[in-house]
């Protein structure tokens, strides 16, 4: 007989104790926002060399507008990777981002269907990663966190094949019953 009994108790997202993501993931935010600005500047600098109307125009507000531009980006990167965080539970991986809209994701290992590391050229010269899951029916992955150590990831990706294995045996071992 089917019986669906009714939770009064709500468990608390709250309660999930997140580790911080690595101590290099905000230099390579820092670095990965100077890679946007210094071509930036540097195509503005070009332009306000090449048409003196635009400089003549533009000059005080890009002197006062940038810098305060590139400010205000490093704090709020620094806010955003501090209030990141990760947590690997026995039965799902949780991740929770964001400064003013905050947002925390939970995605159930079953569901996990492949997974990616992924490591551009500074995130290998910091020795970080990101990792992607996929779960079922997903084009774009469901779950991504950049900002891991290289070992961090491997070590997710190990804990989530092995709790594949672990439910497939399960479900093979429940239809051998």
């Amino acid at each position: 007989m089917f019986n669906n009994q009714q939770i009064m108790d709500l468990p608390k997202h709250s309660d999930i104790s997140f580790k911080p993501l690595a101590d290099k993931a905000l230099l390579h935010t820092q670095l990965s926002s100077l890679l946007f600005y210094v071509p930036l500047i540097g195509a503005l600098i070009a332009v306000c060399y090449f048409n003196e109307a635009f400089a003549n125009n533009a000059q005080t507000y890009l002197l006062i507008g940038m810098p305060i531009l590139v400010a205000v980006s490093m704090a709020y990167n620094i806010i955003s990777v501090r209030l990141r965080g990760f947590a690997v539970r026995e039965h799902d991986i949780a991740f929770k981002k964001g400064v003013i809209w905050q947002q925390v994701t939970v995605l159930p290992l079953a569901r996990v269907q492949h997974m990616e590391i992924h490591q551009g050229p500074i995130e290998r010269k910091l020795s970080l990663a990101s990792i992607k899951l996929f779960s079922a029916g997903g084009v774009s992955a469901d779950l991504q966190i950049s900002g891991l150590t290289h070992d961090d990831c491997k070590n997710m990706r190990q804990f989530v094949q092995n709790y594949r294995q672990d439910d497939a045996t399960t479900q093979a071992a429940l239809v051998d019953e």
